[in-house]
C-alpha cells in the first residue's frame, strides 16, 4: 500500500483525539483509521471475562452480527482474547500468526462473524489493560485485497502511543459516566429536590424531585429562561443572597456556612424548606462561577415532627408541638395563636428550642426538623 502523507496521518490523529473526548465520535475515528489502512473493517474494542468489560466502536456495522458478538458468540470472543494475553502492549500482530490459519478458519468466530463481513486478513495491537480485560485496535483487509505489509505494521506501531492514550481516556470517561449515573440514581431516589446552580441561578442539574417542584404552577420556585426564581419577591431577594454567598465560598448574610430559608408559594400547600450550600469546596477566587447545591423539601411532606423532635432533641411535648407548628410554615405569631399562648411565652419556647437544637434562627430550625427524616421515593 502506498504510504499515506503526513496530512492524512495528522487528520486521523485529530479524529482520534475528538473520539477520545466524545464517545459519539469514536465510530468516525475508527472509519478514519480504516481508510488510512485501506481496510475492509476497523474496530476499537475492549474485551474481558465480564459483560461490563465489553465495548466496541466499529466501522461497517452489521447490527445483526454485532448483536451476536455480544450474545451467543461472546464466550468464543473471550476465549480468543485469552490467546492475546501474552502479546506485549503495542506489538503489532496478524490474526493467523496468533491463532494459526487452520485453527482460525475452523472457529465459529471466523465462520459466523468474520467471513460474512469480509474480514480475511487482520492486523492488530493491544492498547491498554484493565485487570483481565484489555483494549485493542484491529483493522481487516477483504478477500480480494492484498495483505498488510511492513509499512502498514510500521505505521500502526507509530500510531500506538496515540491509540493507547485514546483507550485510556475512553476507559476513564466510561468509569466517570458510570459513577455519574449511579450518583444521579441515588439523588433521584430521595424524596426531596436537589438542584445545582451557578451564582446567577442558572440551573446545571436537577434530580426528579426538583423537576417536579419546579414544574408546579403555584409552587414556591419556578424556572424562567433557565434560571431558578422564588415566587415571592421578598423570598427571592434572600434566596439570591444566600446563593451568591455560597457561590463565592463566603459566609452568608446571617453568619452561617450553610443557610436555610422558607420559600412560600401562592398558598401554604406549596411552601418549601430550602437549604443552600456550596456544591463542592473550591480554591477558586471570588467571582469564579462556583456551583451551589440547593436541597428542597415540601413542608407538607412532614412525618410526625412532634415525635421525631422529642426523640432526637429531647424537646418537651409543648416545645415539640410549637416546633411542629413552625415547621408547618406558621409564623411565630401564628404559632403562638395556634398553641393559645402569648407571644412572650412563644418567644420563651423558641429560645429553649434553639438551645436544644443548636440553631439560632427560625429557618434553620425548620430545615433541621424537615431533614430529620429523609424517606425514599416510591419508584
Amino acid at each position: 500500500m502506498p504510504a499515506p502523507n503526513l496530512d492524512t496521518v495528522m487528520s486521523a490523529v485529530d479524529q482520534l483525539l475528538s473520539g477520545a473526548m466524545d464517545e459519539e465520535q469514536m465510530p468516525a475515528a475508527a472509519e478514519t483509521l480504516r481508510q488510512l489502512f485501506n481496510g475492509s473493517k476497523a474496530c476499537f474494542a475492549s474485551v474481558g471475562p465480564n459483560p461490563e468489560d465489553w465495548v466496541a466502536y466499529a466501522t461497517n456495522v452489521d447490527e445483526a452480527l454485532q448483536a451476536r458478538c455480544f450474545g451467543d458468540l461472546a464466550q468464543d470472543f473471550v476465549e480468543m482474547g485469552f490467546a492475546l494475553r501474552n502479546i506485549p502492549l503495542g506489538q503489532v500482530y496478524h490474526d493467523h500468526e496468533v491463532y494459526g490459519r487452520e485453527r482460525l478458519h475452523s472457529s465459529r468466530i471466523w465462520q459466523e462473524w468474520m467471513q460474512p463481513q469480509d474480514m480475511h486478513g487482520g492486523m492488530a495491537c493491544r492498547l491498554a489493560e484493565n485487570g483481565e480485560a484489555f483494549w485493542f485496535f484491529d483493522v481487516q483487509r477483504g478477500r480480494h485485497q492484498e495483505g498488510f505489509d511492513r509499512e502498514d505494521v510500521a505505521l500502526l506501531g507509530k500510531l500506538y502511543p496515540v491509540l493507547r492514550r485514546i483507550a485510556e481516556v475512553r476507559r476513564h470517561l466510561g468509569r466517570v459516566a458510570i459513577q455519574r449515573d449511579e450518583a444521579r440514581g441515588a439523588l433521584d431516589s430521595l424524596a426531596m429536590g436537589i438542584v445545582i446552580v451557578d451564582q446567577d441561578l442558572r440551573i446545571i442539574y436537577a434530580n426528579e424531585g426538583a423537576d417536579e417542584i419546579l414544574a408546579e404552577p403555584d409552587g414556591a420556585l419556578s424556572l424562567r429562561q433557565g434560571r431558578v426564581f422564588a415566587r415571592q419577591p421578598s423570598d427571592h431577594r434572600q434566596f439570591r443572597q444566600l446563593v451568591e454567598a455560597a457561590a463565592h465560598g463566603s459566609r452568608d448574610p446571617l453568619g452561617q456556612q450553610r443557610s436555610s430559608l422558607i420559600l412560600r408559594g401562592d398558598d401554604r400547600a406549596h411552601s418549601l424548606s430550602a437549604c443552600v450550600m456550596p456544591a463542592a469546596l473550591s480554591l477558586a477566587p471570588a467571582g469564579s462561577h462556583s456551583k451551589v447545591m440547593i436541597a428542597l423539601r415540601r413542608l407538607e411532606m412532614a412525618t410526625d415532627i412532634v415525635a421525631c423532635s422529642r426523640q432526637l432533641f429531647d424537646l418537651t411535648e409543648t416545645e415539640a408541638k410549637f416546633a411542629s407548628a413552625l415547621a408547618s410554615g406558621l409564623s411565630l405569631t401564628e404559632a403562638a395563636a395556634a398553641q393559645r399562648v402569648r407571644i412572650s411565652t412563644a418567644r420563651t419556647h423558641l429560645a429553649r428550642i434553639f438551645q436544644k437544637t443548636d440553631t439560632r434562627q427560625q429557618s434553620q430550625l425548620v430545615s433541621l426538623l424537615r431533614s430529620a427524616d429523609l424517606p425514599l421515593r416510591s419508584r
